[in-house]
């Protein structure tokens, strides 16, 4: 088992003292790793993305792609249980749906005739409480980049098939279309689901079958 620069786990036990400063330069070297990780994604807006991606790709980026899925997976408690809690105060039945229109977040439903009272204040909260907004357009940035990376990956996956590139062109092309379409969030029994997330390989399981690869 090789740990760092050629030291086996033999070497960390028979050296105490090596082991303890590998260990401290292992997790210096995470930190500053991850630090330019979050340096890079937050300075990244929809029209960087690409950008980003084939960096990413490359390996010029800090950011990887498992470092994207875990930050959502982290992000998606907070933001739920906050929500969560403010559904159960103003007893909303859920599903409740959010939408991004025009940079801001709306409660499907607030506008609606006959009035809602409890989706009314929902959205009342939430043009109220900015970190809030601003926590559910990370979300919805950072699971869009991700899926749009996984399709990438897919793509290449069709290209070692042997799949014309002009399909395989056709394939990225319908993806993105769909993924920027896929914006709405929504919290359904504590969970918090966001559209976009997991549709990269739905896409690609059925360019398989219409290609005739299944």
């Amino acid at each position: 088992m090789q740990i760092q620069n050629g030291l086996s786990l033999f070497d960390y036990l028979d050296d105490p003292q090596k082991s303890q400063q590998s260990l401290q330069q292992i997790a210096s070297n995470a930190g500053q790793n991850i630090g330019a990780e979050l340096t890079e994604l937050g300075q990244t807006g929809r029209e960087q993305m690409d950008d980003v991606l084939k960096k990413i790709e490359s390996g010029e980026s800090a950011v990887k792609m498992q470092t994207l899925d875990n930050m959502i997976a982290f992000n998606l408690r907070p933001v739920a249980a906050e929500l969560q809690d403010l559904a159960d105060r103003l007893n909303l039945p859920q599903p409740v749906s959010l939408q991004q229109q025009q940079g801001k977040w709306q409660v499907e439903g607030a506008d609606a005739e006959p009035e809602n009272k409890s989706l009314q204040r929902m959205q009342q909260y939430l043009d109220a409480n900015q970190p809030l907004q601003d926590k559910l357009s990370q979300l919805s940035r950072l699971s869009e980049m991700y899926e749009l990376g996984k399709t990438r990956e897919f793509a290449t996956e069709l290209k070692a098939q042997d799949v014309l590139e002009q399909k395989v062109v056709d394939f990225l092309t319908h993806s993105r279309d769909h993924l920027k379409a896929a914006s709405d969030i929504s919290l359904y029994r504590e969970e918090l689901k966001i559209q976009s997330r997991g549709q990269a390989q739905s896409l690609y399981d059925s360019a398989r079958k219409t290609l005739g690869l299944d």
